[in-house]
């Protein structure tokens, strides 16, 4: 096994660590800039419709001339000097005069008279703003947008949200596309059967991919316009010699494709150069210029006229001109044509022109709110899925607000050339975008400083810590374990004793050995035994010999001390030998192992899992494996904390129950000191040669799990995707105790009963047909036309979660019911048969290994949502674990956990 983990998957797992923190802390600015653009984009109809009667004319009979329309204007104002002007393009256009109201706005924004060019009647005053000619409504939005009307500091939020966009963008892109998933679900919602998280998720991925394009295309154009990193986009553009060119006749004539931030005014034109307006304009025709104009008016003894294209939508219309009068009769003497722009000028001007809105007119505005609102969508939806991921059962007993961020040390896991290109890009990023550079670094800081701290910080006392309640002495914790533990094991034998008929001779068993030292832990590919046993720890809080609660450091060298312990009495039972005597053991203590005495192994496994709370209790944080976080509960779950969770799983196999409680007791003696048992469950499983085993609603279970050391297998169980190097190769254990209603689902028809499964019931043919290792066909129709395997049917709803089964019946009866010892109508008869509440305790002890818990997740909350079984089952107890790689001869396991 390789030391490093896979590149791709540690560079995944640092990449969903950026996305997940830059979705948290950089969607507010985000959120701003979406909900600011949106009005931004429904500006441009509401200003139409709002200053219809200022820029909209009855049609005439015929127009007058320019020089005739500014003078109604200097009548009308004469103490605004003109500037420019902006002949009516269309026959019930009004034509714009640009002047001079001595007023100083902050947008750059420019006053205008509109004039009737049929009557010359002065309109009405407004405001124009840039190159896209906004109105007072558009002008307030973009400048709201632009810098939220606090000037230059208000820039700043702008210029964040931009600079991180295309980065949550991408980054979000790359983890979707990268995501492993089942057929279909990539480019289209499917929320159907999903619910929770992964219905969330339906949504926000699909969402995402349509929108990543138009977020990465406002991100790149929308930075050019920021205060820093817009300085560094102007100098490279001049470098490359990308800027836009412009022909200036005066002082502060020339107009960019970034004059929409800056005004358009002067000192104002000459009377004379009024005059001569009407024969520039026909100069500009005659020399092919189109679309609406604007003519700038030379200042003072000026005789130079500019006169530039502003359609800005398709087909854009951008040529400029200089038309001179010097000599009496206009003459072009300048001209620059959009086609003979630099390739990447034009496209900067065409790309501008999409980020406001122009270039496609209202489709364009349309296309843009559509995306705010998508990008809202998404940030609540991000929001939504952080929520859901919460953990249920936190290590304190609470329930947390918020899912867990995902674990860092990603990048140190990386090799070290690697990691410094990624430092290297990082800081070259930062740099080009000093916004996001300056925020990137203070959240490494930050996060440094809470991972050291989360590293030296002593363990918090937990439920552990609540179960010692003091010290106690070594012959007292002696006694309480061994007695415990006989208990224990005594009503698990009782228990699983129901399993075997009453004729049913221990030595009948298996014979086999399964050895223990391997690649992987055994347990997880054996083929399954007759008998599992499931227990689990908590950490002890609390020295041993002191009585002093313990640090991260002594929590961790319990661990140790114990896994390796554990791993050495393990392999010697599973050998059929004599383990090596207990630290606690003198010449006449009671030994354990006696209680197999003279049996044969009966293939016996024990596999090891290490739950979420122990990497915090322990100081091993940073090496905790990617996926493990507490399950959440979910809808119909009624868990009961006495059966769920903990710090260390036992799962002991065999086939011979014996066996299997005597191994029990031994490794329940090795924790005395070093944990606390936490619960224990039993359960059995019989199947006939070569043949899956059924569950106690007469159902085969587990058909659908490939076959052990398959490729399928390999990919469905072994955890490799961005894990940390000692657990490279491990695996994830989901356990549920899952009570079954059976006598209300033995009232069911045997057609209800296989309606519910979507398989025949003796044979485990799904109803679609075939054999029982086929995939079900859910194309299949029945006799009358319906779906020969109902959508709400169990294996409709959990075909496709890639995962494997390995499950265990039990039957209690009612021994977990304290009093209750019988079917009285009193204890919940109704008409002969069990409701909900029924206390005769019977089911299934899930167990399932997957590369990653979510899988389950997803499929547990498609069942909470809409699988007809759900009826009949109720979980009661819900863990999960992380199981380590197996252990070299010598070695134990977990071993690498203590290494890395």
């Amino acid at each position: 096994m390789s030391a490093q983990p896979k590149i791709p998957a540690a560079l995944r797992q640092l990449l969903l660590r950026l996305h997940f923190y830059a979705g948290i802390l950089i969607a507010p600015f985000l959120l701003v800039s979406a909900v600011t653009g949106l009005a931004y984009a429904l500006s441009y109809p509401v200003e139409d419709v709002i200053y219809e009667d200022l820029t909209t004319v009855a049609v005439g009979d015929e127009r007058l001339g320019l020089a005739a329309q500014v003078g109604a204007v200097t009548e009308a104002h004469p103490d605004w000097p003109v500037t420019a002007v902006r002949p009516a393009a269309d026959a019930d256009d009004a034509t714009a005069v640009l002047v001079d109201d001595g007023v100083v706005r902050e947008s750059g924004a420019v006053a205008v008279v509109y004039v009737d060019p049929y009557t010359g009647e002065v309109l009405g005053e407004s405001t124009s703003y840039g190159s896209s000619q906004a109105g007072p409504v558009r002008e307030w939005f973009s400048t709201l947008h632009r810098n939220l009307h606090l000037g230059e500091p208000g820039r700043l939020y702008s210029e964040l949200a931009a600079s991180w966009l295309w980065v949550v963008a991408a980054g979000g892109l790359v983890l979707w596309m990268s995501r492993r998933r089942s057929a279909g679900g990539l480019a289209w919602p499917r929320p159907r059967g999903a619910s929770g998280r992964a219905r969330t998720l339906a949504w926000h991925g699909p969402v995402g991919l349509w929108l990543a394009a138009v977020l990465l295309f406002l991100s790149v154009t929308g930075v050019t316009w920021s205060r820093y990193a817009g300085e560094h986009v102007a100098d490279l553009r001049s470098a490359l010699s990308w800027t836009t060119p412009a022909l200036e006749a005066d002082a502060g004539a020339a107009a960019g494709d970034h004059a929409a931030h800056h005004g358009s005014g002067s000192e104002g034109a000459s009377v004379f150069a009024v005059t001569l307006l009407d024969s520039v304009h026909q100069a500009a025709l005659d020399a092919d210029m189109k679309g609406p104009l604007q003519i700038t008016l030379p200042t003072g003894e000026g005789t130079r006229y500019l006169v530039a294209e502003t359609q800005r939508s398709l087909p854009l219309e951008q040529d400029q001109l200089v038309v001179d009068t010097a000599s009496g009769a206009p003459q072009v003497v300048e001209e620059l044509r959009f086609a003979d722009w630099p390739f990447m000028a034009q496209a900067t001007n065409v790309l501008i022109a999409g980020h406001m809105g122009l270039l496609f007119g209202l489709a364009n505005q349309l296309i843009l709110a559509a995306a705010m609102l998508a990008l809202v969508a998404m940030i609540v939806w991000g929001y939504r899925m952080w929520w859901q991921r919460r953990p249920q059962r936190a290590a304190r007993g609470r329930r947390a607000v918020v899912g867990r961020p995902y674990p860092r040390g990603s990048l140190r896991r990386l090799p070290w050339p690697l990691i410094a290109v990624v430092v290297a890009v990082a800081a070259g990023v930062g740099w080009f975008f000093p916004l996001l550079g300056i925020s990137l670094a203070a959240f490494v800081v930050a996060d440094a400083l809470v991972g050291l701290r989360q590293r030296r910080r002593r363990p918090p006392g937990g439920e552990s810590g609540e179960r010692v309640e003091g010290a106690v002495s070594r012959r007292t914790a002696l006694a309480t374990a061994t007695v415990s533990a006989a208990v224990g094991a005594g009503v698990g034998v009782a228990i699983a004793s129901r399993a075997r008929e009453e004729g049913g001779a221990a030595g009948d068993e298996g014979s086999g050995v399964e050895p223990f030292h391997g690649e992987r832990q055994s347990g997880i590919e054996t083929p399954a035994q007759g008998h599992a046993l499931f227990a689990a720890f908590d950490l002890a809080a609390q020295d041993f010999a002191s009585g002093q609660p313990l640090d991260a450091a002594g929590a961790a060298a319990n661990l140790e001390a114990l896994l390796a312990d554990w791993s050495a009495v393990s392999a010697a039972l599973a050998a059929g030998e004599v383990p090596p005597k207990a630290a606690v053991d003198g010449a006449d203590q009671f030994d354990a192992e006696a209680v197999a005495s003279g049996l044969h192994p009966a293939r016996l496994t024990v596999t090891f899992g290490i739950g979420p709370a122990v990497f915090a209790k322990t100081g091993l944080e940073a090496v905790r494996p990617s996926k493990l976080a507490e399950l959440p509960e979910f809808d119909g779950d009624r868990l009961n904390p006495a059966w769920s969770g903990g710090d260390l799983l036992l799962q002991i196999c065999g086939d011979d129950q014996q066996v299997v409680s005597g191994a029990f007791l031994e490794l329940r003696k090795r924790a005395v000191g070093l944990g606390v048992l936490l619960w224990m469950q039993q359960g059995f499983s019989s199947a006939p040669e070569g043949g899956t085993p059924r569950n106690l609603m007469g159902f085969k279970d587990g058909s659908a799990n490939p076959e052990a050391g398959s490729e399928e297998f390999d990919a469905r169980v072994w955890a490799v995707d961005a894990e940390p190097s000692w657990f490279e190769g491990g695996t994830y254990l989901v356990f549920r105790k899952i009570r079954m209603r059976l006598p209300d689902w033995s009232m069911l028809t045997a057609q209800d009963q296989n309606l519910t499964f979507g398989r025949e019931r003796d044979s485990g043919v799904p109803l679609s047909g075939g054999g029982e290792f086929d995939h079900p066909d859910f194309e299949a129709v029945d006799d009358s036309g319906l779906p020969a395997v109902p959508a709400d049917s169990h294996i409709a709803v959990v075909h496709d979660a890639a995962m494997v089964r390995r499950g265990y019946n039990y039957d209690y009866g009612f021994l977990t019911q304290a009093e209750v010892s019988s079917d009285a109508a009193a204890d919940g008869h109704v008409d002969g048969h069990m409701h909900a509440e029924h206390p005769y305790d019977a089911g299934l002890l899930f167990v399932s290994f997957q590369a990653d818990p979510q899988v389950f997740i997803d499929a547990q909350e498609k069942m909470a949502a809409s699988d007809r079984l759900s009826e009949f089952i109720t979980a009661e107890g819900s863990a999960v674990f992380a199981l380590p790689p197996g252990a070299a001869e010598g070695g134990f396991v977990g071993e690498g956990l203590f290494e890395s």
